[in-house]
């Protein structure tokens, strides 16, 4: 047999070398394989885990994106509505306002002075929240009825609504702090250099039902005819007849007329209280008038105290006051007249109520 003959291999030595594999080995084996297995199977679940999660991610982010246009549309949708409600409603309460403003306003014309001065009372004096034009016309048509009288010597309105004209002069009214109003009155100067301003002569309360004259007023008049020579005598003489003409018309309207030196409707028996002291030169100026006319005299009935007889057995006291004062008491004899008409009957009296100072 040749060397390259193929010699018969001894089972023996073959059966050596190969090392034989154990029990334990085969089991070690076993569970590697096994825990490599079930690894794969985790990471499987996992990945599919995460897969799910992100597949359910988007589809809540794509909920979000085309759920959120929705819900904002709807609300500017709604908000809209509301707004455009209100608006309605705001425009139906304007509309509601105006309408019974000029049911108002045209009840004010059909109104009497009766009706009048009830509206006066129930919106003015409680001050009622009405219109501005509805408010003036109630005081246009509530002053026009007072002044009735002043239409025989053309009263008439003029440029500015509180203010009516006379022949004589202007009247302006407006209301005071307890609404009740004010009559203002303006006369022309006799000299066009000279200006003058409105006077606060009268004020009518509607609820009290009551008419007052501010004396202070009355003797300012005296005091600019007689003393400044910004009006006539016979200014005053038609004043002081166009206003008694007043006072007679609110009493035939109800009121009461509060005594006052303007009204001639009572015997003129007032106390007066100058703040002026009895002066020598000024009861000489008297004497001397007394004694020039017959139908005057002057007495002294004590130290101090004095008295003037005048026509129709009128008289006026004239005494020593307190603080260089001079008390003065007038009796027109029961004859009716205002004070008015008593100092521009008897001017040369005047300056024991107002002189220069």
């Amino acid at each position: 047999m040749t060397d390259n003959q193929l010699k018969p291999t001894d089972e023996k030595s073959n059966e050596k070398s190969l090392s034989p594999i154990s029990n334990e080995e085969v089991i070690s084996e076993s569970l590697t394989i096994e825990e490599t297995e079930q690894q794969l199977v985790d990471d499987v679940d996992v990945a599919v885990a995460d897969e799910k999660e992100e597949k359910i991610t988007d589809q809540a982010a794509e909920t979000i994106t085309t759920e959120i246009p929705r819900t904002t549309e709807a609300e500017s949708y709604y908000q809209n509505k509301m707004a455009d409600r209100d608006e309605t409603q705001r425009l139906i309460e304007i509309s509601e306002r105006e309408l019974a403003d000029l049911k108002l306003r045209k009840a004010l014309m059909e109104s009497d002075f009766e009706n009048l001065l009830k509206e006066y009372q129930r919106l003015i004096i409680p001050q009622v929240d009405i219109s501005v034009i509805a408010k003036k016309t109630l005081l246009e048509y509530f002053s026009y009825e007072l002044l009735q009288p002043l239409h025989s010597v053309g009263l008439q309105q003029t440029n500015s609504y509180d203010i009516w004209q006379s022949k004589h002069f202007l009247i302006k009214y407006s209301l005071d702090n307890n609404e009740n109003l004010m009559l203002s009155f303006k006369m022309n100067p006799i000299d066009p250099r000279f200006t003058t301003d409105f006077m606060h002569l009268m004020t009518v309360k509607p609820e009290a039902m009551v008419v007052t004259v501010e004396d202070d007023q009355v003797l300012e008049l005296i005091r600019l005819w007689y003393v400044e020579r910004v009006f006539s005598l016979n200014q005053l003489s038609l004043i002081n007849f166009d206003l008694n003409q007043l006072l007679a018309h609110v009493r035939e309207l109800g009121f009461t007329v509060e005594p006052s030196l303007l009204d001639n409707a009572q015997p003129l028996q007032v106390p007066l209280e100058s703040t002026f002291s009895l002066d020598g030169a000024v009861l000489d100026d008297i004497f001397i008038t007394t004694m020039e006319n017959p139908d005057y005299d002057f007495e002294q009935q004590t130290e101090g105290r004095y008295r003037v007889l005048l026509d129709q057995g009128q008289t006026i006291t004239i005494s020593d006051g307190q603080a260089h004062q001079t008390n003065l008491f007038i009796d027109s004899n029961n004859r009716r007249r205002s004070l008015l008409d008593f100092f521009t009957t008897y001017p040369f009296l005047v300056p024991l109520m107002v002189r220069q100072n």
